[in-house]
């Protein structure tokens, strides 16, 4: 695993190197004192994990995780003095919280944690790129001149293949983004940005900044007041469920 460290204290950033050091498989690229340094330094040697002290001299770890996510999504693991952080941490999107001094044994875990995640993640792009969804999309009933693609979906700790077909909507929820199929809701990682321009040749409109509808989901719009619709889509068997909208009128 590639590690980025970001702390604006040079003691601190020493200190998690000599951690880093008894983890055969783990590999530090770079260090950052800022979040902006940080954020160009994730730009350029793309880490498959962070380790981001929350206060830094222009900007929160936070605040870094959530520009960095954005792009290349490398996990993030908090590494603070302070307890009080643990709550914001995780909705942030972060992996773990590490209180300062950390011991060895409590990296090895967090470690072991992103590990075993990265390691998912591995095998699953293998999955999506192998897939017969990913030939092109003539080949296989899609729509022509575009490519079928696979979106990932966890729901209680398991992983699932989703056709983007079967997706109805995709709503953003803090760092995470939540997929609605069916009956079925699933998480994932991902960003409603980038997934917008990801699936926006298979009819996925962003219909607001946080909602991506498939147009081909919906059963008709209705206008409820002034430069807002309400989207009602098909839902199996014969369901059909309001998504309101503030979406413009032309």
């Amino acid at each position: 695993m590639k590690l980025l460290i970001v702390d604006d204290e040079p003691l601190a950033r020493s200190a998690l190197i000599q951690l880093c050091e008894w983890s055969n498989d783990v590999q530090v690229v770079g260090e950052a004192a800022s979040g902006g340094a940080a954020i160009e330094a994730a730009e350029k040697l793309h880490p498959d994990v962070m380790l981001l002290d929350v206060e830094l001299p222009d900007m929160t770890g936070f605040e870094v995780l959530r520009v960095a996510r954005s792009e290349r999504r490398p996990l993030g693991i908090m590494v603070t003095a302070h307890t009080d952080y643990a709550v914001s941490a995780y909705e942030a999107g972060a992996l773990d919280y590490l209180v300062k001094p950390v011991t060895a044994d409590r990296f090895a875990r967090s470690m072991e944690r992103a590990r075993q995640y990265c390691n998912r993640k591995i095998v699953f792009d293998a999955f999506t790129r192998s897939s017969p969804g990913a030939q092109p999309a003539q080949e296989t009933g899609g729509l022509p001149g575009t490519l079928a693609k696979l979106i990932i979906g966890e729901r209680e700790h398991r992983f699932y293949p989703l056709n983007p077909e079967s997706i109805d909507y995709i709503e953003s929820d803090g760092n995470y983004v939540t997929i609605h199929t069916g009956n079925a809701k699933y998480i994932s990682r991902d960003s409603l940005k980038r997934l917008s321009v990801d699936l926006a040749d298979l009819g996925f409109v962003r219909i607001e900044r946080s909602l991506l509808v498939n147009i081909r989901a919906v059963v008709h719009l209705e206008a409820v007041g002034r430069g807002a619709f309400a989207f009602t889509l098909s839902r199996p068997p014969g369901h059909h469920e309001p998504v309101n909208s503030r979406c413009p009128r032309s």
